[in-house]
């Protein structure tokens, strides 16, 4: 049996989204794949300061973080693409100008505006509060360490203007209609993977990526196999090539064991 590398994405995959629990089936058929030698990754759009500790103490190899922007293995920072400190100024001063929500996530922290318009921001910053994420102000002309953000918005903000200013070095990411995504241009789930497994000397052809949302099409089809959860969007149903059960129905354990993993 070769040598399996194995994508995870966190929410509705290794983690239920309802009380963020672990399956115990999940956490066997984690510990299972390990001691078959092969290389489990988790691969997410957080950066790593807010990933929780119940993944963490799953003790995966590592993790592909901030849509591919910065990668961990065995412990270790293996790969960092750091915005430019100019762009980094100049998105924070666009932000303030056109009092725009944006989120800014680094590895160290999550930075806020100082004066927060939305709810839905207002909530993440407590939530994140509350699990002892480091969440500081920025301001104008700051130059925070951040790899990527979110940006929340109102029909009254001028979101166009703001995504215009950066719109040769930045890729923008619809995920509802007040709020976007934004990543460094050729930055995603895929190419996290495959900057990770040139890295370590690995083929495409023995990966495998496994998630539940919209947002895990980029490494979906980008493995040879791919797996969506039995409680996936059905949108991701006809870009996979296995349809596993739900989250919390072995889901995790019956994808491995498909792939002869476990």
């Amino acid at each position: 049996m070769s040598r399996r590398v194995i994508f995870f994405d966190i929410d509705g995959t290794l983690s239920t989204e309802t009380d963020f629990t672990v399956p115990e089936s999940t956490k066997k058929a984690i510990k299972l794949a390990q001691d078959n030698g092969h290389i489990l990754m988790v691969n997410t759009g957080r950066t790593i300061c807010i990933i929780e500790d119940v993944i963490k103490e799953l003790g995966l190899d590592g993790y592909i973080c901030g849509c591919g922007t910065n990668i961990y293995y065995h412990g270790k920072e293996i790969y960092h693409a750091k915005l430019p400190s100019e762009l980094k100024k100049g998105i924070v001063n666009k932000a303030v100008e056109l009092d725009i929500d944006a989120v800014l996530e680094g590895p160290e922290s999550i930075y806020f505006p100082e004066t927060i318009k939305t709810k839905t921001v207002q909530e993440i910053k407590e939530r994140y509060s509350d699990i002892k994420v480091n969440v500081p102000v920025y301001y104008k002309d700051d130059e925070p360490n951040f790899d990527k953000f979110t940006a929340w918005y109102t029909p009254e903000d001028d979101i166009e203007s703001f995504k215009d200013a950066f719109k040769d070095d930045l890729e923008y990411i619809q995920r509802a209609e007040d709020f976007i995504e934004v990543v460094p241009k050729d930055c995603s789930k895929a190419t996290g993977i495959q900057t990770f497994i040139d890295l370590i000397g690995a083929s495409i052809d023995d990966c495998i990526s496994i998630g539940d949302s919209t947002n895990d099409l980029p490494m979906l089809t980008y493995t040879k196999e791919s797996v969506a959860m039995g409680n996936s969007n059905p949108d991701l149903f006809d870009y996979v090539t296995y349809i596993t059960t739900d989250i919390e129905d072995n889901g995790i354990y019956n994808a491995l064991k498909h792939f002869n993993v476990i």
